[in-house]
């Protein structure tokens, strides 16, 4: 049979309100009262009902983050920043992961505050309908998109500057004297593949040309996306002299396939990501570089602005920097560029 708070109280000669005091840290016990209490836990190995606590704070002191999945080096990145922030409120994580043959988001999103197990949520990237995060709008939930842009002015979103960093990596490839630019981009619904794809097509234009439909094509944000792409491009039988991909995946696997069609890079085609995530570190990738991490910190600060009652502000876009290394220059090292916007 579970230990009670009033069996702990026997033991020390309190009252049950007095232990649950004491569980609760309140400064209301003094302490010399919460050492008899606390050793008397001890000794009995009493564990307190943490559902029941939750509901007596009215907390649970759980953040719940939505992601796609936990592939590539993007999503642990962020996580690890909102452990960071969340570790220093006494706070956990709890991880969904939604999408592919999982529940509906409504569903889970719908269980994770009628089961009241989530002081508030972030969502990573396109895990929640837009409708039902509208829905949740209304009834003023604690809600934090990150990665993707919120379509609600009161649920808060926190993203990089994902046209800005595009429009640098498009100039970058136009400074080597590139003109016939492919771009990889990601899926067609994506967020973040949008707004990449658009940073692109305003880097061409700063430059005088015109997007060209026949040098872009659609990949998945995975390896297989970027090999796929290549191999599009040159059944097309487009010319182009380099590669610009929507993230460091894709690019690394266009370069894979452009060197199994016996092309050199970046000799013949240089090649640029998107995101630095640490494998693109090792294989010399080009990219550009954004704030994951600071993304995760930054998300967790605005869910406990929304737990605490301040009201945060509705967008925050974090800056990103090209770091060029040797899929674009041969025999460089690793160096920050910051180009002129656009």
């Amino acid at each position: 049979m579970a230990l009670t708070l009033e069996d702990v109280g026997r033991k020390c000669g309190v009252s049950r309100s007095t232990v649950s005091r004491v569980v609760n840290d309140s400064p209301l016990v003094n302490n010399a009262t919460k050492e008899r209490v606390r050793k008397a836990i001890k000794e009995l190995n009493y564990a307190p009902n943490l559902i029941a606590r939750s509901l007596t704070k009215n907390r649970t002191d759980t953040l719940a983050i939505t992601l796609p999945d936990i592939t590539g080096g993007v999503f642990p990145e962020i996580l690890a920043g909102m452990d960071e922030v969340a570790s220093g409120r006494g706070y956990h994580l709890l991880v969904v992961f939604l999408g592919g043959a999982r529940a509906k988001s409504s569903d889970v999103v719908e269980q994770l505050f009628s089961q009241r197990r989530a002081d508030a949520i972030v969502t990573v990237a396109s895990t929640v309908e837009d409708a039902e995060l509208v829905r949740m709008a209304k009834e003023n939930l604690p809600i934090v998109c990150a990665a993707h842009k919120s379509p609600a002015p009161n649920i808060p979103s926190v993203l990089f500057d994902n046209v800005g960093g595009a429009a640098l990596a498009t100039q970058l490839l136009l400074a080597h004297d590139r003109r016939r630019i492919v771009h990889i981009r990601g899926p067609k619904d994506n967020y973040d593949a949008g707004e990449r794809a658009r940073g692109f097509h305003d880097g061409l234009r700063k430059a005088g040309l015109t997007p060209d439909p026949q040098l872009e094509v659609e990949g998945d944000f995975k390896r297989e996306g970027g090999i796929a792409g290549i191999r599009q491009i040159l059944e097309r039988g487009t010319d182009f002299d380099a590669v610009f991909a929507g993230n460091d995946e894709m690019a690394i696997g266009a370069i894979e396939e452009l060197k199994r069609q016996g092309k050199s890079v970046p000799r013949e085609i240089p090649v640029v990501g998107f995101d630095d995530i640490e494998s693109a570190r090792f294989v010399g990738l080009t990219t550009v570089r954004v704030p994951m991490r600071e993304l995760g910190r930054v998300a967790a600060r605005l869910a406990f602005d929304l737990i605490d009652g301040t009201p945060p502000g509705k967008i925050h876009v974090l800056p990103t920097e090209i770091i060029e290394r040797a899929s674009t220059v041969t025999g460089v090292k690793a160096k920050t560029l910051r180009l002129d916007g656009v």
